[in-house]
């Protein structure tokens, strides 16, 4: 097989697992970038506006509406950071983590099964073989 082929095969991979999550999100009423925005809060329970929109490679006005959506209806606080006060942290409310707890419980459970199919070695595998393109990519990219 040609590396043009393998590299759209590996394309075509990562696409369609993110569109398993867009299709997750829209049996939840939500949007993609909303439901990566719930599953990075429950990641981290407190993280920036900033970190979520380098993290995801969202725009900052996306981040900044759905936030603020988030906000109107309890999900989340958004208080200014001790460190620096021009930046502000996010982290879910009780009504914001049993919100999350609804959509991303069963979301969790299905990719944990997913992962233990595979079984350790494949794992591990694809742990570091998707960590190593990304780095050789940006690496290319960064002096190409």
């Amino acid at each position: 097989m040609q590396i043009r082929e393998q590299i759209k095969l590996v394309n075509i991979a990562l696409s369609g697992t993110l569109d398993l999550y867009r299709i997750w999100a829209k049996k939840h009423q939500l949007n993609y970038n909303a439901l990566v925005i719930l599953y990075t809060l429950n990641d981290y329970k407190k993280c920036t506006q900033k970190q979520i929109c380098e993290w995801w490679a969202l725009p900052k006005q996306t981040v900044h509406g759905i936030l603020l959506d988030f906000e109107k209806k309890g999900y989340i606080t958004i208080t200014a950071s001790t460190k620096n006060k021009r930046e502000r942290l996010i982290a879910f409310t009780e009504n914001g983590e049993i919100f999350a707890s609804s959509i991303l419980n069963r979301l969790y459970q299905m990719e944990e099964n997913a992962m233990h199919k595979l079984g350790e070695e494949k794992r591990k595998q694809l742990i570091e073989s998707n960590t190593k393109y990304y780095e050789l990519l940006k690496e290319e990219i960064e002096n190409g």
